[in-house]
């Protein structure tokens, strides 16, 4: 059963994609292949803008309003519905205890590194990281927020499918 330490582990994983999302706005946020060419991870300087523009839109709305939730400060998704609502989503035990370790495997560590102490991700892991956080997003689809930050990092997927990949 989910309890209110489960809360504050999906609200920190939150809290990382939206630190990932706000990097991946910057101009200095790059993506390497195995070459050693790197790119900004949106290269387009009206896209980024846009996107930063979104992002911090997103940041100040949803982004607080999923955080305030999973810290228990939602009256109107109290902790005890929070909980609930984890634990119907498979975020406690063994389930959890899984679903990070695909995370931490996809990369969580090296990206969450680079986005707090800066330097280049390779493009491979940062698309592996991305794809393992769209389950953990939909999985949480009924905590308000999450929905539009899942949307908005399956935007930002969308822009590096337009990017040449590390194979080609």
């Amino acid at each position: 059963m989910a309890d209110y330490d489960d809360m504050l582990i999906v609200r920190q994983l939150v809290d990382d994609v939206l630190l990932v999302l706000r990097w991946s706005a910057q101009p200095d946020a790059t993506l390497g292949d195995d070459r050693g060419v790197e790119t900004a991870v949106v290269p387009d300087e009206g896209l980024r803008s846009q996107f930063a523009s979104a992002v911090e839109q997103l940041v100040a709305n949803q982004g607080a309003e999923a955080l305030r939730t999973l810290s228990g400060q939602n009256t109107e998704f109290p902790a005890d519905a929070v909980i609930a609502a984890l634990g119907s989503a498979g975020w406690d035990g063994a389930m959890r205890d899984f679903k990070l370790s695909v995370i931490e495997l996809a990369g969580r560590g090296e990206v969450m590194g680079v986005v707090r102490g800066g330097g280049t991700i390779r493009r491979q892991i940062f698309r592996a990281l991305l794809a393992a956080l769209n389950a953990a997003l939909a999985s949480l689809s009924s905590i308000p927020g999450a929905s539009a930050i899942q949307e908005l990092k399956d935007f930002l997927e969308k822009v590096l499918e337009q990017e040449p990949d590390e194979q080609a």
